[in-house]
């Protein structure tokens, strides 16, 4: 019978690489990183929300939708407009590349698989489970950095290397 350590390091291990293999494919099949596959998805399902709104459905920071939405935005595949009941407030449009590029999105990314697993659990199970995590970045001292969307960096000009 495995450790419970040993569970839990095998049960990243497996997140990490469903989240590794969801990203190639999706690099492979629309050339876009499984970030930026999950940003467009949304926008594109979704047209006219906000920065702050795509964040809260990724369960991400909005700056790290900010940067991701700015990639998509260089890319052609989506444009930032104010939103016609609100000037103060900017929306994501796709544009028709970004259209054509979200169609050919197929699965669910593993992403998206985890975030409905996660909304899936009784909030007790969430709310244990985020104590848990939380606990383990603490013990080990990474948790110096705010998170950033899966295999993106913060810094817009360039890729991670992993």
């Amino acid at each position: 019978m495995p450790s419970n350590p040993q569970i839990v390091m095998d049960s990243l291990r497996r997140i990490v690489q469903a989240l590794r293999r969801s990203s190639a494919a999706s690099e492979r099949e629309t050339g876009l990183t499984g970030a930026q596959a999950l940003v467009l998805g949304h926008v594109a399902l979704r047209d006219g929300l906000s920065v702050n709104e795509v964040a809260d459905l990724t369960f991400t920071h909005q700056s790290s939708v900010s940067d991701v939405a700015s990639r998509l935005e260089a890319r052609g595949l989506l444009c930032r407009e104010r939103a016609a009941d609100d000037a103060r407030r900017c929306v994501l449009r796709p544009t028709d590349a970004g259209r054509a590029a979200a169609a050919r999105l197929k699965d669910a990314t593993a992403q998206e698989k985890l975030m409905q697993a996660l909304t899936d659990l009784p909030a007790d199970r969430q709310a244990e489970l985020a104590r848990g995590l939380s606990a383990l970045i603490a013990a080990a001292g990474l948790g110096g950095r705010r998170p950033v969307m899966f295999f993106e960096t913060s810094d817009s000009k360039k890729r991670p290397a992993e």
